[in-house]
């Protein structure tokens, strides 16, 4: 009798297990289809459209964006991101020149305060945008930045 319960159960979770890993699969392929939308090459006034479609955008002076006004290196421009306003869960990191406008995202916790730094990649002189979304609405802030050397396999 104990053979017999022990096939059924490894029938059972063999079934499981498939049904598991079918899922993921088809959640990660639909998930990584949207990513790769919003990264394609495009102009950054596209990608803009693909992600807030006609909603508007306003400058907020409370979004702080540190950025050196001239990058030697196009391929390690160092940014950082800080703001005081509440409620933010969700930062757009754009380049309007890139081959690859949209360089970042990141989602945040509604009730952290915002400090982000990073280091991007930037093809030629351009704006860099930061927007961020608090809740329905969203704002924006914007540098230009000199570039002497590309960093996205240009100048």
């Amino acid at each position: 009798m104990l053979p017999l319960r022990r096939r059924i159960f490894f029938k059972q979770s063999t079934k499981w297990v498939i049904t598991a890993l079918a899922t993921f699969f088809s959640i990660r392929s639909g998930y990584a289809d949207r990513i790769t939308e919003h990264f394609a090459s495009a102009q950054a006034s596209d990608i803009m459209t693909r992600l807030f479609a006609d909603r508007s955008i306003s400058y907020n002076d409370r979004i702080n964006l540190s950025l050196p006004k001239i990058a030697e290196n196009g391929a390690v421009v160092p940014i950082t991101i800080s703001s005081e306003l509440d409620a933010i869960d969700r930062v757009y990191i754009l380049i309007e020149r890139n081959p690859t406008p949209l360089a970042a995202v990141f989602e945040l916790s509604s009730e952290a305060m915002v400090y982000l730094t990073a280091r991007i990649k930037m093809a030629e002189s351009c704006n860099v945008v930061v927007i961020v979304r608090q809740g329905e609405r969203l704002f924006k802030a914007q540098q230009w930045v000199n570039v002497v050397m590309g960093g996205c396999g240009t100048g």
